[in-house]
């Protein structure tokens, strides 16, 4: 009986170590943001429409950059956007930002062509005025 008893405890505290050892590992890890290295004090959202949803609700323009890992040129923009300070202020400040990593079969995300990296800024006043002009039309 005894000898089951210590069993079981050993067992408890292997388990116990375990579990602490991989969460002492997860604790190491970076964490992941959605900055994805565009700017850590910049509140990013993460899909076109929360973006939409918050440049109406605090009337600040969206910007999107639309970028991909692998592309030195989107790297290129990147580091600049990073460290310059006047940038990360205003992204912060004055815009609504989401930054994409992948393509999109959205239009409107790709007026011009889908080439990155590419930046685009939706103003919701002009999407207001564009609404009420094609209502007057039809």
């Amino acid at each position: 009986m005894m000898l089951h008893s210590a069993l079981g405890l050993c067992l408890l505290l292997v388990t116990v170590s375990s579990n602490l050892a991989i969460a002492i590992k997860k604790e190491k890890r970076p964490p992941q943001t959605l900055s994805r290295g565009w700017g850590d004090d910049i509140t990013w959202v993460q899909t076109y429409e929360e973006g939409l949803f918050y440049a109406q609700k605090s009337k600040k323009p969206l910007m999107v950059i639309h970028h991909l890992e692998d592309c030195q040129y989107s790297q290129a923009l990147k580091k600049v956007f990073a460290q310059n300070e006047e940038i990360q202020e205003m992204a912060q400040n004055k815009f609504i930002m989401l930054n994409l990593m992948h393509e999109t079969t959205d239009k409107n995300l790709s007026p011009d062509g889908q080439y990155v990296p590419r930046i685009m800024f939706v103003v919701i006043e002009n999407m207001k005025k564009a609404l009420r002009l094609i209502q007057s039309e039809l």
